[in-house]
């Protein structure tokens, strides 16, 4: 669990005290949403001068309501400043250092010419998308720029007042790179962030995770809720199963995110709802309204990530001659819910069922 500070008592609300900046390095989170603004705020608290780029409404919270509110499911709290907020790349009125590029995938291949309007030829790019593939639409266009991967393991909750809530465990997780290095310290300092010298074996590992996304967004549950119903940790563990197939196929490595090995979660999750809730209490000890961003992205009304996520890996299971019958069902599926139509857990599984001619109990 990732902790804000020293208090005896984990559940106690506390303020953090935000110093002030201390590092030269000019930064920008650009395309802010929840986890942008979550991300500027950590920034902010260890001490450097950070702008925000993000839409009308990112900047609108902000501003009125004095700063980025951040809290933290164990009861921590805080709020900050920013250096500045903006809407438009062409409001900057400087070269940024750091850029960490917190759009959805899909969005990458239409800001490169802001990025580099916004940047000098050794400004660090830190890539934080989900998922397989999205970097590459844009990397070539940014030489001769360092481009580096970041992931955020946790989930970010917007909540009323401009608060930017952690609602499960985790930090933020870089590749090393040089140029990081003062920014992945001084995180680090506040237990925000690790480092990793293999960030494709992490990447992998966060997909394996992110699987659930679209699951959740199905469901139409919070993400605690819908750990608890043994369907759909069954098409959960499937779906799983496949991309880890995928791995081993493919040679691919693949990091341990959880307390447990990456081949024994389709295990449990397969057990029966009263094994699961004792085994499993550690996956269960999020925050109760805590929901996935696929599920947020469809209740607005947004495009998916889905074509980087399952859809990656049931593309990837063609090129190997691997079956994935769930991945390929929860993709389209999502792709429903995008048109506004409606979906259930039983009519997913039957797809699944139909495709692979396997029974998944439901």
């Amino acid at each position: 669990m990732s902790q804000l500070n020293n208090n005896s008592n984990p559940h106690a609300a506390s303020t953090v005290q935000t110093s002030e900046p201390t590092s030269p390095l000019r930064i920008a989170v650009f395309g802010a949403g929840a986890t942008g603004c979550y991300l500027a705020g950590k920034l902010s608290q260890a001490g450097f001068n950070v702008t925000v780029i993000g839409r009308d409404y990112t900047k609108q919270l902000i501003t009125e309501n004095g700063g980025i509110g951040l809290s933290h499911y164990n009861g921590e709290t805080d709020r900050v400043q920013v250096d500045n907020v903006i809407t438009r790349a062409s409001e900057a009125n400087e070269l940024f250092d750091i850029i960490f590029i917190t759009l959805k995938c899909h969005h990458l291949p239409l800001v490169a010419e802001d990025l580099i309007a916004i940047s000098h030829q050794q400004t660090c790019m830190v890539f934080m998308q989900n998922g397989l593939g999205s970097q590459q639409q844009i990397a070539e266009q940014l030489i001769p720029r360092p481009c580096v991967q970041g992931i955020t393991q946790f989930n970010v909750i917007t909540k009323a007042n401009g608060v930017y809530h952690q609602a499960t465990e985790g930090t933020f997780l870089f590749a090393k790179h040089p140029q990081l290095t003062a920014v992945t310290t001084a995180l680090e300092q506040l237990n925000s962030a690790q480092t990793s010298d293999d960030i494709n074996a992490i990447i992998h590992g966060k997909l394996l995770l992110n699987l659930n996304n679209a699951i959740n967004a199905i469901s139409d549950l919070p993400l605690k809720t819908q750990l608890e119903h043994e369907p759909y940790r069954k098409l959960l563990a499937s779906a799983m199963q496949e991309w880890l197939d995928i791995c081993a196929a493919a040679k691919l490595p693949i990091a341990q995110l959880t307390k447990v090995k990456p081949t024994w979660l389709p295990r449990i999750l397969r057990l029966p709802d009263f094994l699961f809730t004792r085994v499993a209490k550690q996956m269960l000890d999020i925050d109760p309204s805590a929901r996935s961003s696929m599920w947020q992205d469809i209740q607005d009304g947004r495009k998916t990530e889905i074509e980087f996520l399952n859809g990656a890996v049931a593309d990837l299971g063609k090129q190997h001659g691997i079956a994935t019958p769930a991945n390929a069902a929860i993709s389209r599926a999502i792709g429903q819910l995008e048109q506004g139509q409606t979906v259930s857990i039983e009519a997913v599984l039957v797809e699944v069922r139909a495709e692979a001619k396997v029974e998944i109990e439901a």
